[in-house]
């Protein structure tokens, strides 16, 4: 007996599908259902049902467990990484404060940056040297001698190709490199100005602050030049970072305290001093009148350099210097 074959289905335009029912993914729609039905597991208490996020207003009393943007899936994104504060920097060591010598003037206002004029051209090395003799010694000196820092550095001579001492033949100056620079005065933020050429020999305040920035400038620079070295720098303070063969430096003239210069104009001069340690600037009032009506002694050091004075004049302590500039 013949049985007829079955019929042959049409082809379905749908892919065969060989994946087990088991592991048809469902909607999530039905994945919700199914954990709602779902019996708690014993010994474990169910979830406290879900609270609709809610982003924080600003009218919402602050809390310390709010955290703005922590309801929001793209804070992180927009926020970045946690940042962690800053460490506080450091105390700067304070440097113990010198007492007063000049004219009782306290600064109270801020310390500002000093300003080179006219504008100076320099090389880096000794920009930097120029920089620690400012903060290490000028400003100290300029607080202890007047109560009040310097605000502008007077400067005649920076980069300048030529010879030393501008002299034609002569060896080339450390001017010619960007190495020297000369100053001729420094101005205190009170407007105040203190010339090398006038405070080399002026009030016992001037020389004490001079001497004592002359002789920092000795630690910092290879030379210095002041008014007593030499003819050409009876006006101003040469300071540059020649190298030389012989390592030397040179110092002229000697580095002195300025205090020690101070205290001996003032006792020649005749300067009253008051209860503190700081000089007045005004003539003692103690003289008598045999003391007024007296001619007036010759100083015992000739004044050295003074630019009214002609070529043939001029005198050096020790007879010709090595001219370096």
């Amino acid at each position: 007996m013949r049985t007829a074959a079955p019929a042959a289905s049409a082809p379905s335009s749908e892919p065969l599908s060989i994946v087990p029912q088991n592991l048809v993914p469902r909607s999530l729609n039905e994945q919700a259902r199914d954990l709602a039905v779902r019996p708690a597991t014993p010994g474990y208490a169910s979830a406290p049902p879900a609270v609709p996020a809610r982003r924080r207003s600003i009218f919402d009393p602050p809390s310390a467990n709010d955290i703005e943007g922590e309801d929001d899936p793209y804070a992180v994104e927009k926020t970045g990484p946690p940042r962690t504060r800053a460490a506080p920097p450091s105390p700067r060591p304070e440097r113990p404060a010198s007492p007063l010598r000049g004219p009782h003037t306290p600064f109270t206002g801020t310390v500002r940056p000093v300003e080179i004029k006219p504008t100076a051209t320099l090389a880096c090395p000794i920009v930097s040297a120029l920089d620690r003799w400012i903060v290490d010694s000028i400003q100290p000196s300029a607080l202890r001698w007047f109560g009040q820092p310097v605000a502008e550095i007077r400067q005649i001579s920076a980069y300048s190709c030529r010879g030393m001492n501008g002299q034609r033949g002569a060896r080339i100056s450390e001017h010619a490199f960007g190495n020297a620079l000369d100053i001729a005065s420094f101005v205190l933020v009170d407007g105040r100005k203190i010339t090398v050429k006038n405070g080399w020999h002026g009030m016992p305040e001037e020389q004490g602050f001079l001497r004592d920035v002359q002789g920092a400038a000795c630690e910092q620079f290879t030379t210095v030049l002041a008014p007593g070295s030499n003819r050409f720098h009876y006006d101003h303070i040469h300071v540059d970072l020649m190298r030389r063969a012989s390592g030397r430096a040179i110092c002229n003239p000697d580095a002195v305290p300025g205090e020690v210069v101070a205290a001996r104009v003032a006792k020649e001069r005749g300067y009253a001093r008051r209860g503190e340690p700081a000089f007045t600037g005004s003539i003692a009032s103690a003289k008598t009148a045999k003391d007024k009506t007296r001619a007036k002694a010759k100083p015992k050091l000739k004044n050295l350099f003074r630019p009214d004075e002609d070529e043939e004049d001029w005198v050096e302590h020790d007879g010709p210097r090595e001219r370096d500039d």
